[in-house]
């Protein structure tokens, strides 16, 4: 079979110098999946698409009147994900900026002529920090929802066919039995994972999350089983897997189609027996522990081409459950859309927002949401930064309407580029009128960089000078 694909961890890298940036993905390419980006918002759009860990951070990026750009960024970020770290360079000396920085959560604070090796151990270190920040947390959201008579905190929904599904998990879940959950990517697999954790007589145990797919091969066996002393060469200490850690509570084996079938073959031993063994040693554990498993994959496809034992499929799934696509879930869109709107609105402090506008209901109801919940949550969180005033606005959530998607009636693609257009061209005057005609001001009060001002100044053919005299 082919083995799954290795995943370099992603690495996001912010400077407006292209030099620079070419000088790090060069250093850094080998280690990590390195992203890049050159304003303020290019960073903020690739950071809520990709999620990357660990950020290297231009404390001034291409406006020098925008000197929080970058801390601006690592407060984004940093309360985005409370596992991240941000790395701030800096091509001068700034005290002020340097204990700010820190009060942000930094990992470090660099000059730009820092040894290119020494950069990329501060990096390593960071993810490192950053992965065991990770697996000491439950990685599950909190979601909030009464299913009565049921616990409270499960699942958002108002979908009778979802909610159904719940009250089943609840009596699955008092049993031992595995679980397996398929659906597509961002359906909320691993929050309805967390809700059987939580149901279940191992709530009080530790809910580990491992995505199987992200772990290169070589790692893998290591990651879940652990390993001895010496077992093979850099294995300076014991160490235990995900099984150990999860011990007297719940392991969710995230895309768990993507395992090798020599690993396939030892969790199936674990699932029959509940004893682990290390890399390297002829001793088992026994171990209290329930498995929760997931894909986004047809599995069956996978058992027909020989990729994934029978054997194994039927030992998981002894219990099933196929969560629908956001797009199945009609009523569910916007109940979650207002939970995420609340939540963000605290997070990123705009308690002026009241809400979503009523064509912006309409554009959340006609979307056909392919990344699911995950993209919903990501494209309301990104509108929350960027809205102004008391109300999101189908601009703030950068969603266009093509035909297939379910175009309203009589509003064409061309239509609704000119609305946004509009839109988009009485803000920048407003903000205009707001600062006199200050460009750095205007930046400042939009969310983006003075080079991006002026090009839509140019694009709507704007003079800031009549501004300047209201």
């Amino acid at each position: 079979m082919a083995p799954c694909e290795k995943t370099l961890p992603p690495l996001l890298i912010v400077d407006d110098d292209p030099l620079i940036v070419k000088q790090m993905v060069w250093l850094l390419r080998d280690d990590f999946t390195v992203l890049t980006a050159g304003t303020f918002a290019e960073a903020i759009d690739m950071f809520f698409k990709e999620h990357p860990p660990v950020a290297v951070l231009d404390l001034f990026l291409e406006d020098p009147d925008l000197e929080n750009d970058g801390l601006a960024l690592l407060r984004i970020f940093s309360e985005s994900d409370p596992d991240f770290h941000g790395i701030i360079l800096s091509g001068s000396t700034d005290r002020p900026k340097a204990l700010e920085a820190v009060r942000l959560g930094a990992y470090d604070l660099l000059d730009k002529s820092i040894d290119p090796e020494f950069l990329k151990q501060i990096v390593t270190r960071a993810f490192n920090r950053a992965r065991l920040g990770r697996d000491s947390r439950n990685l599950a959201p909190a979601v909030v929802e009464d299913l009565s008579p049921y616990p409270a905190q499960l699942v958002i929904t108002e979908s009778p066919r979802l909610q159904e599904m719940l009250r089943t998990l609840a009596k699955v879940s008092k049993t031992n039995i595995s679980v397996l959950i398929t659906g597509e990517s961002g359906t909320g697999k691993e929050v309805f994972a967390k809700a059987c954790h939580d149901l279940s007589s191992h709530r009080d145990g530790p809910f580990v999350a491992v995505n199987c797919g992200a772990i290169p091969d070589n790692l893998l066996e290591s990651e879940l089983f652990g390993h001895e002393k010496g077992a093979f060469t850099g294995a300076t200490e014991s160490r235990p897997g995900k099984f150990e850690v999860a011990d007297k509570g719940t392991l969710f084996l995230d895309e768990v189609a993507e395992l090798p079938l020599e690993l396939q073959v030892k969790l199936l031993r674990v699932l029959q027996d509940k004893v682990v063994e290390r890399v390297g040693s002829r001793v088992g554990k026994k171990l209290d522990i329930r498995i929760v498993a997931a894909t986004n994959r047809d599995i069956c496809e996978r058992m027909a081409r020989g990729l994934f034992r029978e054997d194994l499929y039927y030992r998981l799934g002894v219990m099933s459950f196929h969560l629908p696509p956001l797009r199945e879930r009609e009523g569910d869109i916007l109940v979650l859309s207002r939970h995420f709107l609340e939540k963000f609105k605290g997070i990123h402090m705009k308690p002026q927002l009241m809400d979503f506008s009523q064509s912006s209901y309409v554009i959340l109801k006609k979307y056909s949401w392919p990344g699911n919940i995950r993209e919903l949550e990501n494209r309301i969180q990104r509108a929350v930064i960027i809205a102004n005033g008391k109300w999101v606005r189908p601009e703030d959530l950068d969603i266009v309407l093509s035909d297939e998607a379910g175009m309203l009636p009589g509003l064409s693609a061309s239509t609704l580029h000119d609305v946004r257009a509009d839109a988009e061209k009485k803000m920048l005057s407003h903000a205009l009128d707001l600062a006199r005609g200050n460009i750095s001001q205007v930046a400042r009060v939009i969310g983006t960089s003075r080079p991006t001002v002026h090009a839509m100044i140019k694009k709507y053919g704007l003079n800031p000078r009549t501004f300047k005299t209201q």
